[in-house]
Protein backbone atom coordinates (compact mmCIF):
# COMPACT_ATOMS: atom_id res chain seq x y z
CA UNK A 1 0.00 0.00 0.00
CA UNK A 2 2.82 2.37 0.85
CA UNK A 3 4.47 1.54 -2.47
CA UNK A 4 1.26 2.42 -4.38
CA UNK A 5 1.02 5.73 -2.53
CA UNK A 6 4.68 6.49 -3.27
CA UNK A 7 4.09 5.68 -6.96
CA UNK A 8 1.07 8.04 -7.11
CA UNK A 9 3.13 10.79 -5.50
CA UNK A 10 5.92 10.27 -8.03
CA UNK A 11 3.37 10.57 -10.87
CA UNK A 12 1.95 13.75 -9.38
CA UNK A 13 5.44 15.21 -9.00
CA UNK A 14 6.26 14.35 -12.62
CA UNK A 15 3.00 15.99 -13.79
CA UNK A 16 3.85 19.11 -11.79
CA UNK A 17 7.34 19.20 -13.28
CA UNK A 18 5.85 19.03 -16.79
CA UNK A 19 3.44 21.85 -15.95
CA UNK A 20 6.29 23.94 -14.57
CA UNK A 21 8.27 23.40 -17.79
CA UNK A 22 5.27 24.53 -19.88
CA UNK A 23 4.97 27.66 -17.73
CA UNK A 24 8.69 28.39 -18.13
CA UNK A 25 8.29 28.07 -21.91
CA UNK A 26 5.37 30.51 -21.82
CA UNK A 27 7.41 32.88 -19.65
CA UNK A 28 10.21 32.83 -22.23
CA UNK A 29 7.68 33.64 -24.99
CA UNK A 30 6.27 36.43 -22.82
CA UNK A 31 9.67 38.09 -22.47
CA UNK A 32 10.12 37.95 -26.25
CA UNK A 33 6.90 39.89 -26.99
CA UNK A 34 7.18 43.68 -27.37
CA UNK A 35 4.24 44.44 -25.05
CA UNK A 36 4.86 41.66 -22.52
CA UNK A 37 1.46 40.05 -23.23
CA UNK A 38 0.38 36.65 -24.49
CA UNK A 39 -3.12 35.39 -25.13
CA UNK A 40 -3.19 31.61 -25.21
CA UNK A 41 -6.58 31.54 -26.97
CA UNK A 42 -6.09 34.35 -29.51
CA UNK A 43 -2.53 35.47 -30.28
CA UNK A 44 -3.65 38.88 -31.60
CA UNK A 45 -5.86 39.81 -28.62
CA UNK A 46 -4.44 42.13 -25.99
CA UNK A 47 -5.48 43.32 -22.57
CA UNK A 48 -7.36 46.58 -22.82
CA UNK A 49 -8.19 48.86 -19.91
CA UNK A 50 -11.91 49.46 -19.48
CA UNK A 51 -13.88 52.06 -17.59
CA UNK A 52 -13.46 50.46 -14.16
CA UNK A 53 -10.40 51.02 -12.05
CA UNK A 54 -7.92 48.22 -12.43
CA UNK A 55 -10.23 46.27 -14.71
CA UNK A 56 -9.78 45.19 -18.26
CA UNK A 57 -10.67 42.67 -20.87
CA UNK A 58 -8.67 40.70 -23.37
CA UNK A 59 -9.95 41.40 -26.85
CA UNK A 60 -10.37 44.03 -29.51
CA UNK A 61 -11.95 47.45 -29.93
CA UNK A 62 -13.79 47.58 -33.25
CA UNK A 63 -14.28 51.00 -34.83
CA UNK A 64 -16.85 51.59 -37.57
CA UNK A 65 -18.10 54.57 -39.54
CA UNK A 66 -21.66 54.20 -40.83
CA UNK A 67 -23.45 56.12 -43.57
CA UNK A 68 -26.57 57.63 -41.96
CA UNK A 69 -28.61 57.47 -45.17
CA UNK A 70 -28.10 53.83 -46.15
CA UNK A 71 -26.89 52.46 -42.78
CA UNK A 72 -23.89 50.82 -44.41
CA UNK A 73 -20.46 50.49 -42.83
CA UNK A 74 -18.11 52.62 -44.93
CA UNK A 75 -14.96 52.36 -42.81
CA UNK A 76 -13.75 49.98 -40.14
CA UNK A 77 -10.70 49.34 -38.01
CA UNK A 78 -9.78 46.98 -35.19
CA UNK A 79 -7.54 48.20 -32.38
CA UNK A 80 -6.28 46.99 -29.02
CA UNK A 81 -6.80 50.36 -27.34
CA UNK A 82 -9.56 50.15 -24.73
CA UNK A 83 -11.01 53.60 -25.42
CA UNK A 84 -12.11 55.55 -28.48
CA UNK A 85 -10.52 58.95 -27.71
CA UNK A 86 -7.81 58.70 -30.37
CA UNK A 87 -10.00 57.31 -33.15
CA UNK A 88 -12.23 60.24 -34.19
CA UNK A 89 -10.03 61.85 -36.86
CA UNK A 90 -8.76 58.48 -38.07
CA UNK A 91 -12.23 57.05 -38.66
CA UNK A 92 -13.66 60.32 -39.99
CA UNK A 93 -10.83 60.64 -42.53
CA UNK A 94 -11.25 57.02 -43.61
CA UNK A 95 -14.99 57.60 -44.10
CA UNK A 96 -14.44 60.83 -46.04
CA UNK A 97 -11.91 59.18 -48.34
CA UNK A 98 -14.13 56.15 -48.88
CA UNK A 99 -17.11 58.21 -50.02
CA UNK A 100 -14.90 60.64 -51.94
CA UNK A 101 -16.19 63.79 -50.26
CA UNK A 102 -14.28 67.02 -49.67
CA UNK A 103 -16.19 67.72 -46.47
CA UNK A 104 -18.05 65.54 -44.01
CA UNK A 105 -20.23 65.86 -40.93
CA UNK A 106 -19.57 63.32 -38.19
CA UNK A 107 -21.63 62.46 -35.12
CA UNK A 108 -19.95 60.44 -32.37
CA UNK A 109 -20.58 59.59 -28.72
CA UNK A 110 -18.73 61.24 -25.84
CA UNK A 111 -16.15 58.44 -25.75
CA UNK A 112 -14.56 60.06 -28.84
CA UNK A 113 -14.20 63.49 -27.26
CA UNK A 114 -10.63 64.76 -27.39
CA UNK A 115 -9.68 68.31 -28.31
CA UNK A 116 -6.76 67.40 -30.55
CA UNK A 117 -8.90 64.90 -32.47
CA UNK A 118 -11.67 67.45 -32.99
CA UNK A 119 -9.10 70.01 -34.15
CA UNK A 120 -7.59 67.50 -36.59
CA UNK A 121 -11.06 66.88 -38.03
CA UNK A 122 -11.74 70.59 -38.38
CA UNK A 123 -8.43 71.10 -40.18
CA UNK A 124 -9.35 68.27 -42.56
CA UNK A 125 -12.72 69.83 -43.41
CA UNK A 126 -14.73 67.52 -41.18
CA UNK A 127 -17.44 68.98 -38.96
CA UNK A 128 -17.84 67.04 -35.71
CA UNK A 129 -20.66 66.75 -33.23
CA UNK A 130 -19.26 65.08 -30.11
CA UNK A 131 -20.68 65.74 -26.63
CA UNK A 132 -18.21 66.68 -23.96
CA UNK A 133 -17.75 64.01 -21.26
CA UNK A 134 -19.43 64.60 -17.93
CA UNK A 135 -16.23 65.22 -16.01
CA UNK A 136 -15.24 68.13 -13.87
CA UNK A 137 -12.02 68.86 -12.04
CA UNK A 138 -13.99 70.99 -9.59
CA UNK A 139 -15.03 68.05 -7.40
CA UNK A 140 -11.46 66.76 -7.28
CA UNK A 141 -10.33 70.20 -6.13
CA UNK A 142 -12.98 70.34 -3.39
CA UNK A 143 -15.37 72.72 -5.19
CA UNK A 144 -18.91 72.06 -6.35
CA UNK A 145 -19.34 70.19 -9.61
CA UNK A 146 -21.66 71.21 -12.41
Amino acid sequence: MAEAKAERLKEKIETLKQQMQKLKDIEAQLHDTPDQQISLTDPDARSMATSGRGTGTVGYNVQTAVDDKHYLIIAREVTNVGNDRTQLSNMANQAREEIGAESLTVVADRGYYKGLEILACEQAGITTFVPKPLTSGSKAEGRFGK
